[in-house]
């Protein structure tokens, strides 16, 4: 696992070079958006003042933007290299309600790898500019950090004409951009994603807390990034996206009514770790409309391709130290046409009342895992007094887990399978097995614990090699 050492490392320079950047900011000239005409009382348009806020301290060599106490209603804001936009306490920038006024980021690079949902009412197409409008924009920037104790308020802006004929702007949009900080501020009521992103390299967000709106951090092409010690409750994905080049994620209270942390694109080098995970949603599924649906999906859910074919492998992922709480199920696994995975390592994971799936890693259309392994679980699952489950057929998931054909851990298309130390804990009845092994080259348990259920055998193999039980009952 060297690539997780190195995916430490660079998550800590990111830091560090993200610190370094708010501190050259905050050693310069400052500018307090009131001295360029902005009123806080919520219902004048200061869109204009805070971008010729922005202007003079871009032009100016960069320094900080400052906004001050007041609810400051805003269009789209244009940020600018060099600059740090700062939210004093009691700050409040407010989304602008008509659609319209809201502009769009238009790629100076090919970013059509990051495209999904073709065909769909979640199609997310990079030159879209639509999908791509945003109340904070930024395009082709450095050394650019947005900060301070203040809220920055999407409203939750309805639009037509939108994703699945709803969803408004997104809340910041920053795009082709290097050394980016995010910290300290919150975000609420995303009128789509409170973060959105397309091709960034050494970002930093610390210490963020995103309310309500779609997902929180949703991030296409990002290298050197690091989350840490924020809180999401989220309406959709807390954290989502892919293509991802070392990436960490550390010390998150995650709430949301979808999943916890969805990749839907392949990546090298993911560390996941010291987050907890818990449901059901503060706030409901946006999509789910009268419903109101507020039931957690998977804490970790690792899919590349799964709205749409992203070619690439998903390697040296290190998943570690989650506590998880009244999901779906705790980890799913999935690679799709034109994926393969390496180098996957999940350990310390305590979760209980997982409601609905067993753990899952598994490939249905040509993809392997070279390696996999799982250690020092402690697993507590519902059972399904159902007997019609233990001879229930599956396939290729939907977006979303699904029921299998056992209850602690499901495994398909693996060369080469370790797990040690680890206890799956039945509550209630269920008649199919603990484990399922389909097309797996070489297994190795040892001192794997699970209670049985009414199926006499409670580990079933198909198609597979070598199975070594140590200690195992």
């Amino acid at each position: 696992m060297k690539k997780i050492i190195i995916v430490i490392v660079l998550g800590l320079l990111c830091l560090s070079v993200a610190h370094d950047v708010r501190a050259s900011a905050a050693g310069k000239d400052i500018y307090n958006i009131m001295e360029f005409g902005a009123i806080g009382d919520g219902y004048i348009d200061n869109a204009t003042a805070i971008n010729s806020a922005i202007e003079s301290c871009s032009a100016g060599g960069g320094g900080t933007v400052v906004v001050p106490s007041g609810e400051f209603l805003s269009g789209t804001i244009h940020l600018k290299s060099g600059v740090r936009l700062y939210l004093e306490d009691g700050a409040i920038i407010k989304g602008h309600m008509d659609p319209d006024v809201y502009k769009s980021y238009s790629p100076t690079n090919d970013m059509s790898r990051y495209d999904s949902g073709d065909g769909t009412v979640n199609s997310n197409n990079s030159k879209d500019l639509r999908w791509n409008r945003a109340l904070i924009l930024g395009v082709g920037l450095s050394d650019v950090s947005i900060e301070g104790s203040g809220v920055i308020d999407g409203r939750h802006l309805y639009d037509p004409l939108g994703e699945e004929h709803m969803r408004g702007p997104h809340t910041i949009l920053i795009a082709e951009s290097e050394n980016i900080a995010l910290s300290g501020i919150t975000i609420i009521n995303s009128a789509n994603y409170a973060f959105m992103s397309y091709g960034i390299e050494n970002a930093s967000f610390v210490g963020l807390t995103i309310k309500e709106g779609w997902d929180g951090i949703h991030i296409r092409g990002g290298k050197d990034v690091v989350i840490n010690d924020c809180e999401f409750y989220t309406g959709d994905d807390a954290i989502a996206g892919g293509y991802w080049e070392n990436m960490s994620i550390s010390r998150c209270q995650i709430n949301s009514s979808c999943n916890g942390i969805r990749m839907i694109m392949p990546c090298d080098g993911l560390e996941i770790s010291e987050c907890r995970f818990y449901g059901p949603g503060m706030y409901p599924h946006r999509t789910s409309g009268p419903a109101r649906r507020t039931n957690m999906l998977t804490a970790v859910l690792l899919q590349p391709g799964g709205w749409g074919k992203a070619y690439g492998d998903i390697e040296n992922i290190h998943i570690h130290d989650l506590e998880i709480d009244n999901v779906a199920t705790p980890v799913m696994l999935v690679l799709n046409e034109g994926n393969d995975g390496k180098n996957i390592l999940i350990e310390g994971i305590s979760a209980r009342n997982v409601y609905k799936s067993a753990i899952s890693i598994e490939s249905w259309r040509g993809g392997v895992y070279e390696n996999a392994e799982f250690r020092n679980m402690n697993i507590s699952f519902k059972g399904h007094d159902d007997s019609s489950l233990s001879s229930l057929n599956v396939g290729q998931p939907p977006a979303d887990s699904r029921l299998l054909p056992c209850w602690a851990l499901y495994a398909r298309n693996v060369r080469q399978l370790k797990m040690s130390d680890i206890e799956f804990c039945l509550d209630g009845t269920d008649f199919r097995p603990a484990l399922l092994f389909d097309n797996i080259g070489e297994a190795v348990m040892k001192d794997v614990v699970y209670h049985k259920s009414k199926n006499k055998d409670s580990v079933m193999y198909f198609n597979s090699g070598k199975v070594t039980e140590i200690h195992t009952r």
